[in-house]
């Protein structure tokens, strides 16, 4: 009994449903992976250090508190908040970071993220480091017993805050709105790639799909040989 052999046009059309079923499994594979990363993680993460401007106002406004206080254990009290604000805005920082990492092994981190992440670590230490001066100079308040020093380091303290401390924590804010913006550019170029990719996997379907409707319409199989 001869065997039916498959013409070579089906063999080729097979191959290419075949090819296009794999690459398509294999870019939507990718494209969630993406989404996953991106907006669920690294924009969390985002959304997150976007709240870091108002935890350094609530720093700031702990400090001028502090600057404030009418007796020693008013300020110990105050004052005893600050390790863990301190935390909480360093964990926002570290957060992101971690995100930043993992994301990039899914999409092209820009170089101008890089600069933007170190110039808002380099400015929130900065400032941190001068709210901490403005601290000690409190401390030493509280430590005389003279009221004319311990006029003179409240107004410096309060000077310090004012001119020292203030210009920067406009800098980090405002390397952190710079921070944002980027990381906005980098999730909507990560969304059209996305969108990308969508549009060329339903149009290669798309083109296989047609294909094999014309190759079964214009090209039909031949009939199987009977037994004699």
């Amino acid at each position: 009994m001869p065997l039916w052999m498959p013409r070579v046009t089906q063999i080729i059309v097979s191959l290419l449903i075949i090819a296009s079923g794999v690459w398509g499994g294999e870019a939507l594979t990718k494209v969630d992976q993406d989404l996953r990363i991106i907006y669920t993680e690294y924009t969390l993460a985002a959304t997150d250090l976007g709240h870091m401007n108002a935890r350094l106002i609530r720093y700031r406004t702990t400090i001028l508190r502090a600057i404030e206080a009418d007796s020693r254990q008013q300020f110990e009290n105050i004052a005893s908040s600050f390790p863990a604000q301190r935390e909480r805005i360093e964990a926002t920082i570290d957060r992101y970071i971690k995100a930043s990492r993992k994301a990039s092994s899914h999409h092209k981190v820009q170089e101008q993220e890089r600069a933007a992440l170190i110039d808002v670590r380099e400015k929130l230490d900065q400032y941190i480091n001068a709210s901490h001066r403005t601290l000690e100079i409190l401390r030493a308040r509280w430590k005389t017993s003279s009221p004319a020093e311990i006029r003179r380091l409240r107004d410096d303290a309060e000077q310090h805050a004012a001119q020292q401390a203030g210009p920067k924590l406009i800098a980090v804010s405002f390397a952190l709105d710079r921070l944002l913006e980027i990381v906005a550019e980098i999730a909507g170029e990560a969304r059209n790639e996305a969108e990308s990719l969508l549009r060329m996997a339903t149009s290669v379907v798309t083109g296989v799909s047609i294909l094999l409707v014309v190759m079964v319409l214009f090209f039909p199989a031949g009939r199987r040989p009977s037994r004699s």
